[in-house]
Formats: structure tokens, sequence, C-alpha cells
């Protein structure tokens, strides 16, 4: 995959590279992708001119084992854990890796992403706010999170889509070229077709949709029940990382 040019460095407002960021990434069992991720994370922000000002934490929020794997809860426990210290959010997939982005501020939902997502075949920007998403806290709250509803695989961004939509707020996409690793589609079969889990967050999907707006929201953020088992510092060369918490977090 060939990376198209730079794009032009972002004019620098101090007060958006001041606030305080948490980058949470919902993690099970892929550690190739979270050992790649994790030491780019922080050398991105060692020495991009730009984003070596914004003051930043990194969650690493893993599902503990005994259940399936629920993307949007255990986002939603990330959040809950991180978000005391920070002004924003970015819920960051494990398999992207920034090329050039802004990590700066946010005012509204916001996709860092606008070149690498691999999710259509010609290679352009998905129609979800997914892979990399940005929220301020408050905005956060104010949609009820994500849905604790999908179990398995899929749908949670599209609901989240509906939940920022009902809550009179739009979300925009912001240059940045991400590198996708390669990885499973855990959605589909091999020819392609979606698989017994994706059916079933699709049906839970249309179930919700079928009530109205009064099925996206009433759940989410608030009615979350999770305990963190353990939380470790990041160690890089040996030496702790205080600002790379992993959170292993088991949903109830």
């Amino acid at each position: 995959m060939m990376l198209p040019p730079r794009g032009p460095v972002p004019t620098i407002d101090a007060a958006d590279y001041a606030a305080r960021l948490a980058i949470v990434i919902p993690y099970r069992d892929r550690q190739e992708h979270l050992s790649r991720l994790i030491p780019h994370l922080v050398t991105f922000f060692e020495r991009d001119r730009c984003a070596r000002a914004i003051p930043y934490e990194i969650h690493i929020a893993e599902q503990a084992p005994g259940r399936s794997f629920n993307r949007g809860a255990i986002k939603n426990a990330g959040f809950a854990v991180a978000h005391a210290n920070a002004d924003y959010v970015v819920f960051h997939d494990v398999d992207y890796l920034p090329i050039w982005a802004d990590y700066s501020r946010v005012s509204g939902p916001t996709s860092l992403v606008s070149w690498g997502v691999q999710e259509q075949a010609d290679e352009q920007p998905s129609s979800t706010p997914g892979c990399v998403l940005g929220l301020p806290v408050d905005d956060f709250v104010r949609i009820n999170g994500y849905s604790n509803d999908y179990w398995e695989w899929g749908f949670e961004d599209v609901d989240l889509q509906q939940r920022i939509r009902l809550a009179g707020l739009t979300w925009s996409r912001r240059p940045g070229t991400f590198m996708p690793m390669p990885h499973a589609h855990h959605g589909v079969t091999d020819t392609g077709a979606a698989n017994a889990g994706t059916q079933r967050t699709r049906a839970v999907y249309f179930a919700k949709g079928a009530q109205g707006p009064a099925g996206f929201g009433g759940e989410g953020l608030s009615t979350l029940r999770f305990r963190v088992e353990r939380t470790d510092q990041w160690m890089r060369n040996g030496a702790p990382q205080p600002q790379v918490l992993h959170h292993l977090i088991a949903l109830e």
C-alpha cells in the first residue's frame, strides 16, 4: 500500500495542544499488534513537533477471559478508568499505526483517519466513526458512550453513529494517514460472508432500530458494570512508562 504525500502541518493553537488527552485502546489477544503500536505511539508523541506538546496518557483496556469480546463495553470501561485526567479521549484500534496525524483537542466527535482505512476495497475512509475516533469527554458522557449489547464482532460503531446523531451532534474527519497492520477479519467467514457472530450483532442493531430513537442510548456508559482486576505500567527497555497503563478488566 503506497502512502500519499504528507498533508499540511496543522496551525497550532496553544490551547488545543494543552488539553489533556487519554488514548483508550480496546484489546484482547492481539499481542503482536499491541507490541508494535505502543512503542510506535510513544515515539510518535516524542518526535512529532505538534504531538509532543500534548499531555497524554495511553490506557490499554484489555477484556479479561471468560466472555465473548465486547468492543463497545470495553471501550466504555477504558473511558471510565481514564477520563478523570482527560479533557478529550481518542479510541484507538490496536492495529492502526499513525504515520502523520493530528491528535490535538477535538471540539466534537472526530475521526483522525482520512487515509489508510481498509474496510473498503478502494481504500476510502469508512462511513462510520471507527478506527481512531476522538471525542470531548463531555460529549461521550452526553451520548451515554457505546452500547454494551454487542457481544462478538461489529455494529457498536454503527450504533454509536446513531447516538451521536440523536444527541444533536455531528461527526467530522480531519486529515491523518495511518498504516493498518494485517489481521484476520473476525466478522466474516473464509468466503467473505458474515459469520454467526456478526449475524447476531446485526440482529441486535436492527432490533434497536425497530424501537426508533428509544432503542439507542438507554444503556451504555451509565449502565456498565465492570471491575479492574489489575493495572500495570508498560515497560520500555526495562523502564516503566508512567504514561502508559495496561488495565485487565472483567465485564460483568
